[in-house]
């Protein structure tokens, strides 16, 4: 009779466990990601052109070793324009837990960039599609200073800002915005739905926060430019709303700087 001695079942089971170690899964990762926009063409990847999508794909591409990551953002953010809680979502063949990959990934992006909060979600989430709505606010102030020059519009008018919620409120009702965007024959229609719209002020700064269901490009620094230019009196309220027709003149409508921009935050079902 063959006796099987209990070092061997013991090795036996050592070495199983350490093959069954190195067989990677694909996990989906929820990252929020908050950067400074300054020195980055927006969001999405451009050939020739630094952004932020193609930093955090080449940092996840160094840890993981896999070349085909496929980084899908909540939405495209511009040149100059800076991130509190853009989302992406990342299908990622590892055996690393959530925390592993937010510290991996920090550990290899710029100081500019930075993961607050990494997830596995299921596989049917996808930042972009999943997503229920989003929030910018924009920031202004009127006293330029070397140390917040890149994230405020340096605005030195004076505004009113009973009339600019009155313009907000005006915003709040509309739904076709193809005027207050940068027109593109990939846009099947220029519909949004607005949840929020809103003016304050905080501690000596404007502030215009805006929450809907999607947004359009440039959307919001039209919006803001032309709403400013109500409050200085370079245009009236009811003309402001006549700028909602598609077939008025858009020579009034002007774009605030990308500097003063912030996605806030990306809203999700079960929330």
């Amino acid at each position: 009779m063959l006796t099987i001695s209990p070092f061997f079942i013991i090795k036996k089971a050592l070495k199983l466990q350490l093959i069954n170690s190195k067989i990677l899964t694909t996990k989906n990762f929820k990252l929020t990601i908050e950067y400074d926009g300054t020195d980055y063409s927006g969001w999405q990847i451009q050939k020739n052109a630094t952004t932020v999508q193609g930093t955090i794909k080449k940092a996840l591409v160094s840890i993981v070793k896999i070349n085909n990551v496929n980084v899908i953002g909540s939405g495209r953010t511009d040149s100059g324009v800076h991130s509190i809680g853009q989302v992406c979502s990342v299908k990622l063949k590892t055996n690393m837990t959530d925390i592993q990959v937010l510290k991996a990934l920090n550990s290899k992006l710029p100081s500019n960039i930075r993961v607050s909060l990494s997830k596995i979600v299921d596989d049917n989430f996808n930042a972009r599609f999943s997503a229920v709505d989003r929030e910018y606010v924009y920031k202004i102030k009127k006293e330029v200073s070397p140390f917040d020059y890149k994230y405020y519009w340096n605005y030195p008018y004076d505004y009113d800002i009973d009339i600019l919620n009155d313009c907000a409120q005006i915003v709040l009702q509309q739904n076709d915005f193809y005027n207050f965007c940068k027109p593109s024959p990939d846009i099947k229609n220029y519909n949004c739905t607005i949840n929020y719209s809103k003016w304050i002020i905080k501690n000596n700064t404007l502030i215009y926060q805006i929450n809907a269901n999607r947004f359009l490009h440039h959307m919001v620094r039209m919006l803001v430019g032309t709403m400013l230019e109500v409050s200085r009196g370079k245009i009236l309220v009811d003309d402001f709303l006549n700028l909602f027709n598609q077939n008025i003149n858009k020579n009034k409508i002007l774009t605030a700087p990308s500097k003063g921009l912030y996605l806030f935050k990306v809203k999700y079902a079960n929330e």
